[in-house]
């Protein structure tokens, strides 16, 4: 029914639309010869994402007497992009996610979910120069490291959110963000007639109960950008106590060629989820140098705050990048704060070099060393986690074709098997993948 949905949906717009086509043809038609512009555009565009996986040691290391794992998920989305002159933006994209195989060959029943919405939002203006965004919705800021896309993931991530944004002056953009999120568990789902409570089961889709935040950013000078977050989740089990979390901190980056630059400082503070006081920090930088137009190294650091093992304090000091794109930072393999947040935080120096292999290919190899923030002892002291080798190949096949093809292994050690838990990991621990991104604009119209 849903995949009936879509179709049905599909040709509702169509016969929405041209009728609307057929009337701005001929009102073009009459006034031939006259200067006007279109008021009406529509884009429909689609996205097909298949990635083959090998993962021998992804996400945990694989212990002795387990086998790898080996599927290929896939991301199908449909665009609808409406704009009226500037008065209206309407946009909603559809999406299915899947395995292959998880479909039947003759598919009697939808066992894949069927489609789902990824975003759907209208964006207009409110005054010169506010305008609001109200709808499903990406939050994406600064370089995804507290909030971002999760474009990795095959389903990505969207928030249910009112956004104001306000330009006061050509340096200056503020933005700012507003949710209220009521969610059931999987037996017990809300519908519009939910009478009274206040509904909210953590982990069931939803991080927090309700969201603010504020975003400012200001161009110091085309080369040099400066923004400041606030952010304010609050946590809620039904109809228990209100427990917030405030996160705040500043994102500078810079280029003075060949030279680029870029330092990131966050503060967390309140209670988290289960109500003890939050006190942790991240602190980020990175340096990169263009040897030659086609070669380039880029060498940072992340720090994220965390538990030491004989903490007796009861406060929490591992810092949570809640919202962020983690998969873009902390090493391919996903061992840290993607699906897993280290109690012990993570000390992590890296070293990338980009190479141009040719107009259209690039290759980068970035190398990983872990550590643990805070002190970590379980029978003896452990001062590493080990470190990883991330290979990433691009290239770019047509102008809506790319290939993506990577290669990844971790390199454990006592430290990381007692993080991870897994104390009889096999000695080799690698992941391969390999990656179409389709992305054809369909059909585009001005009327």
């Amino acid at each position: 029914m849903k995949v009936n949905f879509l179709s049905i949906t599909t040709l509702g717009i169509g016969f929405i639309l041209c009728p609307n086509l057929v009337k701005a043809q001929e009102e073009i038609s009459t006034t031939e010869g006259l200067d006007t512009e279109p008021q009406n555009a529509f884009t429909l565009s689609a996205q097909l994402r298949p990635r083959l996986e090998y993962r021998n040691g992804a996400y945990r290391p694989l212990q002795e007497g387990e086998a790898p794992a080996i599927l290929t998920n896939n991301r199908l989305r449909l665009n609808f992009d409406y704009k009226h002159s500037d008065r209206l933006h309407l946009y909603v994209s559809l999406q299915n996610v899947n395995v292959w195989g998880q479909a039947p060959q003759i598919q009697a029943v939808d066992r894949t979910g069927g489609m789902s919405v990824f975003e759907a939002y209208a964006a207009f203006p409110l005054a010169n120069t506010l305008n609001a965004k109200i709808g499903r919705q990406v939050i994406a800021l600064d370089d995804d490291r507290i909030f971002g896309s999760l474009d990795w993931h095959p389903a990505g991530r969207s928030h249910d959110a009112v956004n104001l944004n306000w330009m006061p002056s050509e340096q200056w953009t503020l933005r700012s963000f507003f949710a209220y999120n009521q969610s059931g568990n999987a037996t017990a789902l809300l519908n519009v007639n939910t009478p009274s409570g206040q509904h909210f089961t953590p982990g069931a889709g939803q991080d927090y109960q309700h969201l603010e935040a504020l975003h400012a950013h200001y161009s110091i000078s085309e080369a040099q950008q400066l923004s400041f977050l606030f952010a304010n989740l609050g946590y809620r089990t039904d109809n228990s106590a209100d427990q917030n979390m405030q996160t705040f901190g500043a994102y500078y980056t810079g280029k003075s060629n060949p030279l680029s630059y870029s330092a990131s400082a966050y503060m967390q503070t309140g209670k988290n989820a289960s109500g003890a006081k939050k006190s942790a920090f991240l602190l980020a930088a990175n340096v990169g140098y263009r040897v030659t137009p086609s070669f380039g190294l880029t060498a940072g650091v992340d720090y994220l705050s965390g538990n030491a093992s004989d903490d007796t304090s009861g406060k929490d000091k591992a810092f949570n990048p809640f919202s962020g794109t983690n998969h873009k930072f902390y090493g391919f393999m996903d061992y840290y704060y993607v699906g897993f947040t280290p109690n012990v935080g993570l000390l992590n120096p890296y070293l990338t070099a980009n190479v141009r292999t040719g107009e259209k290919s690039n290759l980068s190899a970035t190398y990983h060393f872990f550590a643990p923030a805070a002190k970590f002892k379980t029978d003896k002291k452990h001062n590493s986690l080990g470190s990883e080798i991330d290979l990433v190949y691009n290239l770019k096949l047509q102008s809506f074709i790319g290939l993506q093809v990577g290669y990844s292994t971790y390199f454990a050690n006592d430290g990381a098997k007692a993080l991870k838990n897994t104390p009889n990991a096999r000695s080799y621990q690698d992941w391969f993948w390999c990656s179409l991104n389709i992305n054809p604009e369909i059909f585009s119209a001005k009327f």
